[in-house]
């Protein structure tokens, strides 16, 4: 009896296996293109976990092609770290500064800075902290070193140097006291106040301007002023506030506001500040920018488009809105702020200047007050010139106060007319029309007009695109 042969199971165990394969290839086809910058990561971050920082950049390059998001800023980062931990201080900091890292920007001034303070560079030291100024320490280390250069010059003989580097020094330490013992010294006056005027080189005519410029900025009233972006607001002087223009924001809704000393603008937010240190707000908040009720002990107030600014009695900045101030937290003496285009300047109580930006602090003395708006900050020295960056305002004398936005920097003259730079394109029949106003004692600047006050209590605008008349119509209480 014939028996049925067994069925050969080869052939079914191979096209099971040929699918699977099939079906693996094509997964793998299918998953490649959408996934492939996943390994090119992986393989970027091994390189760069080597130190292998050329082939960690190309795996980077490949894994960005194929979709990826910050991988090379990553691996930019892990070197500047590993730069920074290896004591390559300007390598590091050259790197911190491309991927935007302004606290570790400082970090690597303000190590750079101990290493030449430790090798004996004081020079190099100082300014190498005060490119750090807001990280840590820096300022009082940077005092330190001007200190120690002053003294340094006063054992070689340089009572002038030696002066000039106390007197930088404002009030730290007893560094008062040795600048008008060496003020004393040089200029033969008992006087110690006129001897201090003397030795900075000033002139009895020059002295006398000063005193006239100083009387004409005590009488100033821009801080009853304040121009925004579509709006202006007016202090009274029974301590109320007045608003015109736009209110779409509720940055006009100040009628309510009583004992304001000052008042300040932004974009679309107001602020007011009372005679007993408190800030008051009105308006936009989308970034926090009114969030100033818990502020006390505030003598100063400023805005910024998307920010709000102030600086307590004992010289401490507060900030609340859009910016990342925080790596600013170590300032210390700031009397005034301004802020610009991407830029914070602070006045210190020695007149001396602070800047947000690393490694672009002006390197001002003498300093009285600030414009940072636009790409030309500006400082007001108390012979009443100007210092500036990237313009030449050495024509500007017998300047008693500034301000500027982005497209204009202005100077009202002892005389109270007004002194115009543009910083960007701007119509000559505006220019022209500043350039006429007088008897000007109060100015605020914003976009491409002026807020003016006058001798006879009148205001002008010139620039403005909005009704003004609501600060000269009495004030309503509802």
């Amino acid at each position: 009896m014939e028996q049925n042969p067994q069925p050969n199971k080869l052939p079914l165990l191979g096209m099971i296996v040929t699918t699977a394969l099939v079906l693996g290839a094509l997964c793998a086809l299918l998953w490649w293109p959408t996934h492939r910058w996943e390994v090119y990561a992986r393989r970027a971050m091994a390189a760069a976990a080597q130190g292998d920082w050329t082939l960690a950049e190309a795996w980077g390059q490949k894994a960005e092609n194929a979709g990826a998001d910050d991988v090379l800023n990553e691996i930019a980062a892990q070197r500047a770290d590993a730069l920074f931990e290896g004591g390559d201080y300007d390598a590091a900091r050259a790197l911190y500064g491309t991927l935007g890292n302004a606290r570790q920007v400082m970090a690597c001034a303000y190590r750079q800075a101990e290493v030449w303070e430790e090798a004996g560079d004081l020079t190099a030291a100082r300014d190498a902290f005060l490119s750090a100024a807001g990280y840590e320490d820096a300022l009082t280390r940077a005092d330190r070193c001007r200190y120690a250069l002053a003294e340094a010059a006063l054992a070689a003989g340089d009572q002038q140097a030696a002066f000039d580097g106390f007197l930088a020094l404002g009030d730290f330490e007893d560094a008062p006291q040795r600048a008008r013992t060496l003020a004393v010294a040089i200029t033969g006056q008992e006087d110690e106040e006129t001897a201090l005027l003397y030795a900075q080189g000033y002139t009895p005519e020059a002295l006398s301007l000063q005193e006239q410029l100083q009387q004409r900025r005590d009488t100033l009233q821009s801080r009853r002023l304040a121009a925004g972006r579509g709006h202006a607001l007016l202090l009274t002087e029974d301590g109320t506030v007045k608003a015109a223009g736009d209110n779409g924001s509720g940055q006009c809704d100040v009628n309510q506001w009583q004992d304001v000393v000052a008042v300040a603008a932004g974009y679309a937010h107001s602020l007011g500040l009372t005679a007993d240190g408190r800030v008051l707000a009105a308006g936009n908040d989308e970034y926090g920018q009114c969030d100033v009720g818990d502020w006390q002990d505030v003598v100063e107030i400023r805005c910024g488009p998307w920010d709000s600014y102030g600086v307590t009695r004992d010289g401490t900045l507060l900030h609340t809105g859009y910016r990342d101030l925080s790596a600013l937290s170590g300032w210390t003496g700031v009397r005034r702020v301004s802020s610009g285009d991407g830029v914070l300047l602070a006045l210190r109580e020695n007149g001396s200047v602070l800047s947000s930006l690393p490694d672009q602090t002006p390197d001002w003395q003498d300093v009285l007050d600030l414009a940072a708006a636009g790409h030309a900050p500006a400082g007001l020295k108390r012979d009443g010139t100007l210092l500036c960056v990237n313009r030449d305002l050495s024509a500007w004398t017998d300047v008693v106060a500034i301000d500027s936005s982005a497209t204009l920097l202005m100077g009202l003259r002892l005389d109270g007319t007004l002194l115009v730079e543009p910083l960007l394109m701007v119509d000559e029949g505006l220019l022209s029309a500043l350039r006429a106003e007088g008897n000007v004692i109060g100015l605020s600047v914003a976009g491409t007009y002026a807020l003016l006050l006058h001798e006879d209590g009148t205001l002008t605008a010139p620039g403005a695109g909005f009704d003004l008349s609501p600060l000269a119509a009495p004030q309503s209480k509802d």
